[in-house]
C-alpha cells in the first residue's frame, strides 16, 4: 500500500493556503470589500480626498495577495501531482504482479484441465 512521504515546512504552508485561500469565498470577500469601501467613499463624506490614490492601493495589495498566492497553490498542486504519480506507479506495480500470478494460475488450470480429460478418456 502506498504512504505519501510527510510533507516539509513550506509544503504544508502551500497546502494550507491553496485549501483555504483557493476558494470562492476569498475573490468573493475581497470584491465585497472593494465595492463596499466604494460606495461607501462615494456615498458618504469621504475620508479619503483622492480616491484614485486608494484605488491604486488596494489594486497594489490585491496584486500582491495574487502574487504570493501563485506559487504557493502551484507548489501545492506539484505535490499532489507527484503524491498521484507515485500511487499509479505502485498501483501499476502491483497489477503487472496480479497479471502474473494470474498467469501461472491460468498455467495450472489448463495442465489440471488435460489431467483430467486425460483420466477421462482412459476411464471411459
Amino acid at each position: 500500500m502506498y504512504h505519501a512521504p510527510a510533507p516539509g515546512g513550506g509544503e504544508r504552508a502551500a497546502t494550507w493556503v491553496a485549501a483555504h485561500w483557493a476558494s470562492w469565498w476569498v475573490p468573493t470577500a475581497l470584491f465585497a470589500g472593494v465595492a463596499g469601501w466604494a460606495i461607501w467613499n462615494v456615498t458618504a463624506r469621504p475620508f479619503e480626498p483622492y480616491p484614485v490614490i486608494i484605488f491604486a492601493v488596494i489594486s497594489g495589495v490585491l496584486a500582491t495577495i495574487a502574487a504570493a498566492q501563485g506559487p504557493l497553490i502551484l507548489l501545492a498542486q506539484r505535490r499532489a501531482a507527484m503524491n498521484d504519480r507515485a500511487r499509479d506507479e505502485e498501483s501499476f506495480r502491483v497489477a503487472t504482479h496480479s497479471e502474473a500470478d494470474l498467469h501461472e494460475l491460468i498455467i495450472k488450470i489448463d495442465a489440471l484441465t488435460e489431467k483430467v480429460e486425460r483420466l477421462e478418456t482412459r476411464s471411459a
